[in-house]
């Protein structure tokens, strides 16, 4: 099933090409939006608009990058593409807020299985998102994690 609006977060790890690669090949591909997405975690003890250079600038070069392969690699696949630098308290609640507002069809998100405390985990954001997104979503592993 083709779609039509796509929302990548970008967090400018490897995972980010795969996840472009799959909003590629799951767009339609004439009237397709990708709509690539950074969000800069703010902390509790800090103001929502402070400014985070250092934390926007990683953002905005994480972003640029995806832009770029994008356009270069996935071209033919993805027509529309733009992208959205955030700052969030919380980047599960700023993305799932992103796709209500854009009427979003399908969010195509990687994650990174970790440990914490003894126990196997996929971080906050990404249940976060397969929790509360209004849309579908689809969830990308890349295999050196295991």
């Amino acid at each position: 099933m083709p779609y039509r609006r796509i929302l990548v977060p970008i967090t400018g790890s490897p995972d980010d090409v795969r996840t472009l690669e799959l909003a590629g090949t799951l767009a339609d591909k004439k009237v397709a939006e990708v709509i690539l997405v950074y969000v800069v975690e703010v902390k509790q003890s800090l103001p929502l608009d402070a400014s985070l250079p250092q934390d926007v600038s990683q953002g905005e070069a994480a972003l640029q990058r995806a832009e770029q392969y994008s356009r270069q690699k996935a071209e033919h696949r993805l027509q529309k593409v733009t992208s959205e630098l955030l700052q969030a308290r919380s980047a599960g609640a700023a993305i799932v807020d992103e796709a209500i507002q854009r009427d979003i069809d399908l969010i195509v998100v990687g994650g990174r299985i970790r440990t914490h405390l003894g126990k196997t985990t996929l971080g906050e954001t990404v249940p976060y998102i397969l929790k509360n997104a209004p849309c579908e979503v689809i969830l990308t592993r890349l295999a050196e994690d295991v």
